[in-house]
């Protein structure tokens, strides 16, 4: 959710995909992203990230590194820096928080999941399944109307 004068931009500086040990059993996947540091220039924010999916217990990893940026408002921008400051190098204003980590998990989880296909991890998310139930037809009933909706 981008306000109108709000641009984000992301850019990935290291990707990596390791799978240490067979998949078998049960597997906990558990998504992070990480701000790293924030800087500023003029009306832009620069926030370097890690975001990482760890395949437990000890199957893998999933590790991307990069940098978003921001064109906001003076105002916002001070802000952010501000909170970032006031915070030990740990939090953004939430707002902005949100936009980044959501940006963030929009991107890096579309590449993991094509990651985790060239290592053979599964998708660091649940995959969709269907469920269909049988019904029994009314009697006389001819439908043959398809079953997904």
């Amino acid at each position: 959710m981008e306000d109108s004068n709000t641009h984000i931009e992301l850019k990935y500086r290291n990707v990596e995909a390791r799978r240490f040990s067979p998949v078998s059993g049960q597997i906990n996947v558990n998504n992070n992203s990480t701000l790293t540091a924030v800087s500023r220039t003029d009306n832009k924010l620069s926030i370097n990230f890690m975001f990482s999916s760890n395949y437990e217990p000890n199957i893998g990893i999933i590790r991307i590194e990069g940098e978003v940026i921001i064109s906001d408002s003076v105002e916002k921008v001070n802000r952010a820096m501000v909170e970032w400051e006031r915070s030990g190098k740990k939090n953004l204003p939430m707002d902005m928080a949100e936009k980044v980590h959501n940006a963030i998990l929009a991107n890096c989880m579309v590449e993991a999941v094509i990651l985790s296909r060239e290592v053979q991890l599964p998708a660091p998310i649940p995959t969709p399944h269907v469920s269909i139930e049988k019904k029994e037809p009314a009697v006389g009933s001819n439908d043959t109307r398809t079953y997904i909706r």
